[in-house]
């Protein structure tokens, strides 16, 4: 039984190391085999290239949705579609506190506001817009013009001064040239048009007052009674157009001219204290009685564009 046990364990032994100088060999073998080498570099160089790959894949898609979302952003912010009229704060007033609303308790606090347009308007004249279009809150348009008033608040640290301008957007048909707009701030009006062709102030007549001159900036400036034609500028096409057989005595309203093709108005606002209110009342339409309001413009449009900035 000893020698037998003896035996085993040679035996055992023997096999022992034979397996381990197999092991060494093997690996050592397979160190310098080139074809095992390459298919370890090959494998290893697959893996990193994959990781690499999924690594710049993912940044590749978190920059085309992040491009994709701006670009939707800056579409909203800036489509106005046909006809509308857009008011905005530019980014340093929206930074800093300034707030718009169309209402007076501002419970929509917003940056941008949006009027929709007026579709298929035809021509009327300043007497056919309600009387109380300044004392309705937000979109309240006619059947043929649009009105909107909005709010605009002070909700920074500090007192300050601010800038706006009433721009056109798009037009076509030359809709502008026959475009008359109506500003009131805080409860002063002033009514804008284009120049006549001759390069005189827009004007219209009527053998009564006019109505909103009570609002008026300059009552004086904006309406008077015609004592001479020619000082009136009134010319014979005005007069064919009017059909009036006397102009002396009517009234005259006189509008103020657009400041460029492209820019209504332009104006500004001095000293506004911390949690004060301004308000804005915009009221546009196709004035009849202006010689320019002709069959020529019919299915055109005119979109604006009313911005606040310092």
């Amino acid at each position: 039984m000893k020698e037998k046990r003896t035996k085993g364990k040679k035996s055992n032994g023997v096999v022992d190391r034979q397996y381990r100088r197999m092991e060494l060999s093997s690996k050592f073998w397979n160190k310098i085999d080139p074809a095992n080498r390459f298919r370890h570099w090959y494998l290893g160089a697959a893996s990193i290239t994959r990781s690499i790959f999924r690594v710049v894949a993912a940044k590749q898609t978190v920059i085309i949705l992040l491009a994709i979302l701006i670009i939707l952003y800056i579409l909203a912010a800036f489509y106005t579609g046909r006809g509308e009229f857009v008011i905005r704060l530019d980014r340093p007033m929206a930074n800093e506190g300034f707030l718009l609303s169309e209402t007076q308790d501002f419970s929509d606090m917003l940056v941008t506001l949006r009027n929709d347009a007026v579709e298929d308007a035809t021509n009327i004249t300043i007497t056919d817009i309600a009387k109380d279009v300044m004392d309705v809150d937000g979109e309240h348009n006619g059947a043929n013009y649009v009105a909107y008033t909005f709010y605009l608040k002070n909700k920074t640290l500090e007192e300050h001064d601010y800038h706006y301008e009433l721009t056109v957007q798009s037009t076509s048909k030359n809709v502008d040239t026959a475009s008359w707009i109506m500003v009131f701030k805080n409860g002063k009006q002033q009514i804008y048009a284009q120049e006549n062709p001759n390069g005189y102030a827009e004007c219209i007549y009527s053998k009564w007052q006019f109505p909103f001159i009570e609002y008026a900036e300059d009552p004086d400036a904006m309406q008077s009674v015609v004592t001479d034609a020619s000082k009136a500028h009134v010319t014979q096409e005005m007069i064919d157009y009017n059909e009036f057989y006397e102009i002396e005595g009517l009234y005259e309203l006189k509008a103020i001219p657009w400041e460029a093709k492209d820019l209504v108005c332009r104006g500004s606002r001095q000293n506004m204290q911390v949690n004060e209110v301004d308000k804005y009342t915009v009221v546009i339409w196709l004035e009849g009685n202006d010689p320019q309001c002709q069959n020529d413009i019919i299915g055109g449009h005119l979109e604006l564009s009313m911005k606040f900035f310092y």
